[in-house]
């Protein structure tokens, strides 16, 4: 009633009704509006991270969840590192900025698989360039404004990596090419081509380009563990580092602890050896590649096939940087039990003759 006469004006200007206090109004219900809830269900929502497939991950099996974190990640200190840049993510074809990427694959995936991954496998897109420089604007560049007037000794910052092509990744492509004519051949160990590893090694982003698309191949095979032999295929370790897997030492005889034994295998040069690994090296269902530098008869990979199947293992690809054909020893490898034989280079690209010096002997031992 009161409400009544006040809306008609029945009361004089001095009658005054209290106000609710401040207390009661904190009790009244919101009025409901249309405002949407900032943490939406929307998955185009600003706030919430793109959707990604179930499970997540797709066919990358980099890792699992509970894998330790390790090795090195994008710095976000770095002036080339632009925060803002999107790459496609090729497991669904969505485009996601680097935290974006490493805040879904979190727990799954190391830090180092994630940063490989993002740095070899997402699609970087263009960006545009819509903002025009007036004509007749004059002063310094962009370079020349950010040159620092002094630098520290010894902080200049280092040239980037090679960046891999797609074609990169075949067997005789143009990265295969290119380290084939860094690596020499002398005639050594009674051989008339022994090809000399050591000219890639004087190349640390030829290296590591190569060890990029071995980890790359391998990273889509569920590879669990990376093993190679004593001791030029030691050089590959990178690999099972890009890939988060460990890495199995197979050594001669008598160089190291707790260990079990190949058969007896001839040489590639001359005479008969033997294999190890430690007793503990695999475990049964492992996934794993065997990586050297060479494969010529197939000997000394026989021997190692023979060895991880004597754990219920699998070699799943056996993988050198060179392969000479005409020695057949990827059909060997065939025929022991590898999945697949894969070589990097033909030994038909393999034309550069070392420099020896007029004095120069064959001295290599067997």
């Amino acid at each position: 009633l009161a409400q009544a006469l006040l809306d008609f004006n029945l009361f004089p200007p001095s009658v005054r009704f209290p106000q609710p206090s401040v207390g009661a109004a904190a009790r009244m219900p919101a009025k409901d509006t249309d405002r949407k809830e900032r943490h939406s269900d929307d998955p185009k929502s600003s706030v919430n991270a793109p959707p990604k497939k179930a499970g997540g991950g797709g066919k990358y099996t980099l890792g699992k969840v509970g894998d330790s974190s390790g090795g090195t990640f994008l710095d976000g200190g770095d002036p080339n590192f632009d925060p803002d840049e999107k790459r496609i993510d090729p497991d669904d074809g969505t485009a996601y900025k680097f935290d974006e990427l490493a805040k879904f694959y979190k727990g799954k995936f190391t830090k180092q698989a994630v940063a490989e991954y993002w740095e070899y496998e997402c699609k970087a897109i263009p960006k545009k360039r819509s903002q025009k420089v007036k004509e007749g604007l004059k002063g310094p560049t962009v370079a020349e404004s950010v040159k620092p007037k002094y630098v520290v000794k010894g902080s200049a910052q280092k040239a980037p990596g090679k960046k891999l092509i797609d074609e990169d990744l075949d067997t005789d492509g143009p990265l295969a090419k290119e380290v084939a004519a860094v690596i020499p051949y002398f005639p050594y160990k009674k051989l008339d081509k022994f090809y000399d590893i050591q000219g890639l090694l004087k190349h640390p982003k030829l290296l590591n380009a190569v060890c990029a698309v071995m980890a790359k191949r391998y990273r889509k095979m569920g590879v669990t563990k990376i093993a190679a032999f004593e001791a030029r295929g030691f050089l590959f370790t990178p690999v099972s580092i890009k890939l988060g897997v460990p890495f199995i030492m197979m050594r001669k005889d008598g160089k190291m602890p707790n260990t079990v034994s190949s058969a007896p295998y001839t040489k590639e040069y001359e005479g008969v050896a033997s294999i190890c690994c430690q007793k503990d090296a695999f475990t049964e269902g492992d996934k794993v590649v065997l990586l050297d530098d060479l494969i010529a008869t197939g000997g000394t990979l026989c021997a190692g096939i023979e060895l991880v199947k004597s754990f219920k293992a699998q070699v799943v690809e056996c993988g050198c940087l060179i392969e000479i054909k005409a020695l057949k020893g990827k059909e060997r490898c065939l025929k022991a039990g590898a999945i697949a034989v894969w070589g990097f280079i033909s030994d038909d690209l393999m034309t550069t003759a070392g420099m020896m010096s007029e004095n120069y002997v064959d001295d290599g031992k067997p």
